[in-house]
């Protein structure tokens, strides 16, 4: 894969960016992104389609989110509120649903949801297996899950972090769309990752996409209460996240934060992007080290690379592309969701350099 330079080069230092043979990276043309399909992991077997839902109507006036027909996610998956001011979105009128002042006050929120044609690969509790020494879970939305024969190629970080390991760091990915940092946990995922998890393994836990939705609402098995999907950054996020370190604590296992990945958010013309979840990625740093635990900041990493291209490279080349030719705002093509698999593993504040055990693992 050939990587750009003067944009990856500070952000992978000694990473190894080659993923399958025909991803490539966003270039200064702002050509290239995936071509192949991912693989690996199995169909999702339940779960309730997510209602779709516009994004903003700047651009060409396209209209934004995602309408998912199957897969684990729940009812409503949303992503954060509809910012405050301007008119922002992108050339394909996307809105990230975040809350910086780029957005368009009255943009409807971008769900969390799969395209119609991919499936998350939600793997049930039972084939949750730890062959390896070391295993590596991941709790996370959609950002992060494994897609199976997506003909557009929509990927989540998580199904390409082996390829930044060695055989001996196990990667099990079990992360699920819609899910916020408490929906995760109400709805089991977690207790089913606790229930195998051995002492020495790692919890890798990245949410935030659709916590700030303040609208949104899901209901659990059995239950026709709404549940909201909102959690405050500083209160209730923070102390859903805590619930993640107490257990795998007990286990004698480690959790690592990661950041959530900005949106697409940003005008024709423009560099980089704006960064709506900037205060969920705050509040994971600003708490992990009050519970001794590590943070890798996806979220920084991500947002400086994207500084290198424009508004319409990122959206062609890293963001997800729709059957429509559409730019998706929140969600990412293989090619995006590969390179932040290297940040993650390799990159400035990968878990390269926070000298754990796992650390070692990354190649």
């Amino acid at each position: 894969m050939r990587i750009h330079a003067l944009a990856f080069a500070a952000l992978l230092v000694g990473c190894s960016a080659q993923g399958p043979e025909n991803r490539q990276p966003i270039g200064p043309s702002g050509t290239g992104g995936a071509t192949t399909t991912a693989t690996g992991g199995q169909s999702a077997t339940g779960g309730a389609a997510s209602g779709g839902g516009a994004s903003g109507t700047a651009g060409n006036g396209s209209t934004g989110g995602a309408l998912d027909t199957g897969g684990a996610l729940d009812t409503g998956g949303a992503s954060g509120p509809g910012g405050t001011t301007g008119t922002g979105g992108s050339t394909n009128g996307v809105t990230d649903g975040g809350i910086d002042t780029g957005d368009s006050a009255d943009a409807a929120p971008v769900p969390d949801a799969q395209v119609p044609d991919a499936r998350p690969a939600d793997v049930p509790p039972s084939d949750l297996t730890a062959a390896s020494a070391v295993s590596v879970y991941i709790a996370g939305d959609s950002t992060v899950s494994t897609y199976v024969n997506s003909s557009i190629h929509q990927a989540g970080w998580g199904q390409f972090l082996q390829d930044y390991f060695t055989a001996n760091a196990k990667i099990v990915n079990k992360a699920v769309g819609g899910m916020t940092a408490r929906h995760f946990i109400e709805a089991g995922y977690l207790d089913a990752i606790i229930a195998v998890i051995k002492p020495d393994d790692y919890l890798l836990v990245q949410f935030g996409t659709n916590d700030g939705n303040t609208t949104a609402t899901y209901t659990l098995p059995g239950s026709t209460t709404a549940i909201p999907y909102y959690l405050d950054p500083q209160t209730d996020f923070k102390t859903y996240l805590a619930r993640y370190v107490d257990a795998t604590n007990a286990k004698g296992a480690t959790t690592i934060f990661v950041t959530p990945p900005p949106r697409h958010s940003c005008n024709a013309g423009e560099t980089g992007v704006r960064n709506g979840l900037a205060a969920y990625a705050t509040a994971m740093k600003e708490l992990g080290p009050t519970l001794n635990t590590p943070v890798v900041d996806n979220n920084a990493m991500t947002l400086t690379y994207l500084a290198t291209v424009t508004c319409e490279t990122s959206g062609s080349a890293f963001y997800l592309v729709k059957a429509d030719g559409t730019t998706d705002g929140t969600h990412f093509q293989e090619n995006g969701a590969d390179l932040m698999a290297g940040f993650i593993a390799k990159g400035t504040t990968g878990i390269s350099t926070l000298g754990l055990p796992l650390s070692a693992q990354a190649k």
